[in-house]
């Protein structure tokens, strides 16, 4: 609170959310982040709620396997991802965006940038990035069909990914952002509680926040951005 009235004061104003139910244009406000420094995998495994640990076993039992891939699994991912974004409603990054983000993330550090696909009866039903700085994981983007479900793909999926998190010294597993509210009728409600499904806590984030350089060009952006978001 001190700091944003600090920017306050100088000039600087927050950004609205420039996407829907919380969720800003760039870098969310508002994140779920599961714990990891000082807890065995069990103690992470038991602070997942019911369903999360049924899922898991779930797929276990279906066999769903978990591996690491490779710049050129991208394109399997980015088609689990255009999938997706048509089902979720939201416009897909290019798979050039992916393919050049593998190749910077990598040359500061061949690990930073991880890949994961979920296979079952020799299909890929899931896929996600996982990043890591310091001792922060995140997981970035995800991806999934929407056949064979019933198998728990994503489950089975993130948790490879937190023993991974754990195994490299990770203090903390974060899912990246939630929704704001706790609304029944958001749609986005059903995320909300993957996430925190799995022992995750809320946190805020200061948000991102504008200094106008020319104030009469940023209101006419703000004013052209809002009309592109309510057509």
């Amino acid at each position: 609170d001190d700091v944003a009235e600090r920017l306050r004061r100088m000039g600087w104003r927050r950004t609205e959310p420039g996407g829907e139910d919380g969720f800003a244009a760039g870098q969310p406000r508002h994140v779920c982040q599961v714990p990891l420094a000082g807890r065995s995998l069990e103690e992470v495994r038991g602070g997942f709620n019911q369903q999360w640990r049924r899922n898991i076993k779930k797929a276990e039992k279906a066999g769903v396997k978990v591996v690491r891939g490779g710049p050129e699994d991208l394109g399997t991912f980015y088609g689990l991802y255009v999938e997706t974004a048509e089902r979720d409603r939201f416009v897909p990054r290019p798979l050039a965006y992916f393919r050049r983000m593998w190749t910077a993330l990598t040359a500061e550090d061949p690990d930073r940038m991880r890949l994961y696909l979920a296979h079952h009866d020799g299909e890929v039903l899931a896929a996600a990035t996982m990043l890591t700085v310091g001792d922060h994981v995140w997981y970035s983007y995800g991806a999934s069909t929407a056949r064979r479900r019933e198998v728990q793909p994503g489950n089975a999926l993130q948790w490879r990914m937190m023993c991974d998190a754990h195994e490299r010294g990770a203090d903390v597993y974060d899912f990246r952002g939630i929704t704001d509210t706790l609304d029944e009728d958001n749609r986005l409600l059903g995320l909300l509680r993957f996430k925190t499904g799995a022992g995750g806590e809320a946190v805020e984030y200061l948000g991102e926040w504008d200094y106008a350089l020319n104030r009469v060009l940023h209101r006419a952006l703000r004013f052209c951005l809002a009309r592109r978001r309510r057509t």
